[in-house]
Formats: structure tokens, C-alpha cells, sequence
């Protein structure tokens, strides 16, 4: 499953994924930066387990949200 959102100047895009050998779902998240000089793409991953997709999707939101409040640094 796959969740892009509009934050702040910046687009949340998280994905979630079925555990093969356990149960449950894992996440990660990209964050676009927009601006003059195109598009940064930046990857992470949110760590732990959660109960169901939808569980997995709305941490790695929260997550990005938190990481664009912080200010996150972009790789050069």
C-alpha cells in the first residue's frame, strides 16, 4: 500500500509491507522537497512492527510529518 500527502511545502510519500516470515507490517517513507531548482528525494525507514497497513502507513506519515518539523537535513 502506498500514501503520497501534501506537508508544508514537501510531499509525504509512505509505503507499507507484509513481514514474509512474521506477522505484520513494516514501513518507509520518501519526503520531496519542491522548490526553484526541482525535486530532493529523500528516503527513510520507520522502525518497528505494526498490526496492519494501515497501521504501518500512519506511523511513517506521522514520522515524515515529524521529520519536516524537525527540519531534516537533505543529503548533498
Amino acid at each position: 500500500m502506498k500514501v503520497r500527502e501534501p506537508y508544508k511545502g514537501h510531499v509525504i510519500e509512505a509505503m507499507s509491507f507484509e513481514l514474509r516470515d512474521n506477522p505484520g507490517f513494516v514501513s518507509e517513507l520518501f519526503i520531496e522537497r519542491h522548490d526553484g531548482e526541482g525535486v530532493t528525494v529523500t528516503q527513510f525507514f520507520v522502525p518497528g512492527v505494526f498490526g496492519s497497513t494501515e497501521l504501518a502507513i500512519q506511523g511513517a506519515v506521522l514520522s515524515g510529518r515529524r521529520k519536516v518539523d524537525a527540519g531534516y537535513v537533505v543529503p548533498a
